[in-house]
């Protein structure tokens, strides 16, 4: 993804996604954002983790199956709203981490 992103891209990326992961048979996903800017709010976001968990019990995925590494720069704009996507995530026990590295993200997805 590039740009901006709003609550509804990233809404229609997320039912795109639901339905591919059963097609495929593929749970695992790497979101590349280092090019992006995030223009929502920490309640956006919140609502956008549930809304992906929901998403996925509708199209039959176990969330606690489902990992998605989260690419960065280390110096991405609004690194914190992804940090505190993370820990939403992780505090819920779904399998989400950033990477500033490529090779990282591609090695923690495959295991």
């Amino acid at each position: 993804m590039t740009g901006e992103i709003d609550v509804p891209t990233i809404r229609t990326a997320i039912l795109e996604a639901g339905k591919v992961i059963p097609e495929h048979q593929c749970n695992r996903i790497i979101g590349d954002f280092r090019e992006t800017t995030l223009l929502m709010g920490t309640m956006d976001i919140l609502h956008l983790y549930e809304f992906w968990i929901q998403t996925l019990k509708t199209n039959k995925v176990n969330q606690h199956e489902s990992k998605r590494a989260i690419y960065i720069n280390p110096d991405q704009k609004n690194r914190e709203k992804f940090r505190f996507f993370e820990t939403i995530a992780v505090n819920r026990n779904s399998r989400v981490k950033i990477f500033y590295e490529f090779d990282q993200a591609e090695e923690w997805i495959g295991k």
